[in-house]
């Protein structure tokens, strides 16, 4: 299985309702985002299906990725999941699929002054590579992973999203010496677009 490779970059676009890394989620109006996950990025499924040549993802809609990040951001106060693999409290996905008939906002994270707090949203392009792929991607294998699959009951899961740590302008994301978060999600639930039931790890050398 190939990956999508995830490439973003600075830009003065208008990003709303297009896909973007960071920033601030564009959502339908009343929709629950949740406030105790920090917004990954949130994917424009048009925008993907050329590459997603085994028909394994939605071609139409946005997913949204939210995980229990901010500690690897440099806020060493916040909460982080001590388990290997992560409940559905600690990652989330969601997953719209009308995205033409309802009316989308978005959704602006501030602290306790009112204050904006997202990091500056960054524009995404796709490419394919290869299964091995490092850096920030969806599908493929798990670029660090240092055994052939994922342990019970998660084994044979996919691959959803495999996001790299990195320098930002504002600060750095590390996943323990500089690992990567893997989010994944069983076979079945992604042929039926069922979201609702996602883990993820971090894997570090």
């Amino acid at each position: 299985m190939d990956s999508i490779k995830i490439c973003f970059e600075k830009s003065d676009d208008d990003l709303f309702m297009k896909s973007k890394w960071l920033g601030n989620p564009d959502v339908p109006q009343n929709f629950d985002v949740p406030d105790d996950l920090t917004f990954i990025c949130q994917i424009r499924c048009d925008e993907i299906a050329k590459f997603d040549e085994e028909n394994l993802l939605p071609h139409k809609g946005m997913l949204y990725f939210f995980a229990a990040i901010d500690y690897y951001f440099g806020h060493f106060d916040a909460y982080y999941p001590v388990d290997f693999y992560w409940n559905n409290d600690d990652v989330k996905v969601f997953y719209v699929e009308d995205i033409e008939n309802q009316t989308f906002e978005q959704v602006v994270f501030v602290d306790d002054d009112n204050q904006p707090v997202a990091l500056k949203e960054l524009k995404i392009t796709f490419a394919k590579a290869g299964a091995l792929c490092d850096g920030n991607k969806m599908l493929g294998e798990p670029y660090n992973r240092e055994w052939e699959d994922w342990d019970e009951p998660y084994d044979g899961w996919i691959e959803l999203l495999q996001v790299d740590s990195d320098d930002y302008d504002e600060c750095n994301l590390n996943f323990i010496d500089w690992g990567m978060l893997h989010i994944l999600i069983n076979c079945n639930d992604l042929k039926n677009k069922d979201f609702t039931n996602v883990t993820s790890c971090i894997c570090s050398t």
